[in-house]
């Protein structure tokens, strides 16, 4: 009996020495990120890696503040400048009114589209620019320029008052008339009247800033600038011929 006895309590002690420790955190659970990066999960009972019991991240538990909203009316990028910028304020006034005599509805648009082009040469710097520093044998001044400098021209222009319609109103007062002519007259008009007269010949192969230049020219003849009958080197630099050549140059870009 006292063999059994004591052969029982070897087995118990046997037993309770190899049992497995558990607790301290000591058992974790690990799994794979979608990197393949090795994320450590908390265990059954609720432990981290850290020990502390709370879950852990990169803000140390504490919520990150959010983004601030961006203020409403904040500053406003400048705009570019105007192309007029330094232009007198009459110049973006200036316009056109037109009476057409044998036009078509086609022909009609070809002139509206030369007369924008024109508003938007008048209104630009560079021709202020260009009027004010044309020059005919190195000074500063147009041919028969009826005694005036070249800043009283550029004030005449967008002053837009003709000789028989003496106001001052920003604008070309225009009556155009459209004839055939086999001659190589492109256009002319009269001292004693306001209408212009336009070939066709030349009118219909014209682009619109063609036809601005030579709309432009013979409305400086309503402003009382006259030049020579025949051709000649300084013919150009008369304000007809010197101005409608500028505002055909200019209003290339403009097309």
């Amino acid at each position: 009996m006292t063999k059994l006895l004591l052969m029982a309590g070897l087995f118990a002690l046997f037993v309770s020495c190899n049992k497995n420790p558990i607790g301290d955190c000591q058992v974790q659970s690990s799994t794979a990120g979608v990197d393949g990066e090795v994320v450590t999960s908390p265990s059954a009972d609720g432990c981290t890696p850290g020990g502390s019991g709370d879950v852990d991240d990169s803000t140390g538990g504490v919520e990150p503040e959010p983004e601030p909203e961006p203020e409403p009316g904040g500053p406003i990028p400048v705009p570019n400048p105007e192309p007029g910028e330094g232009v007198p304020n009459e110049a973006f006034l200036f316009d056109a009114n037109i009476k057409f005599v044998n036009f078509e509805r086609s022909d009609e648009e070809k002139v509206h589209k030369a007369i924008e082009i024109i508003k938007k040469v008048i209104s630009g710097q560079e021709f202020k620019s260009k009027v004010l520093n044309f020059t005919y044998n190195g000074k500063k001044t147009f041919v028969d320029n009826n005694g005036l400098t070249n800043e009283q021209i550029y004030q005449k222009l967008i002053d837009g008052r003709e000789d028989l319609l003496p106001t001052v109103d920003h604008q070309m007062d225009l009556e155009l008339e459209l004839y055939y002519s086999w001659r190589s007259t492109v256009g002319y008009t009269y001292p004693d009247g306001i209408r212009i007269y336009m070939n066709t010949k030349f009118f219909d192969y014209y682009t619109p800033t063609e036809v601005a230049g030579n709309v432009f020219h013979e409305w400086t003849h309503k402003l009382g600038f006259d030049h020579d009958s025949s051709y000649s080197l300084s013919r150009d630099s008369s304000v007809p011929y010197g101005i409608g050549y500028l505002i055909e140059e200019l209003g290339k870009k403009y097309e």
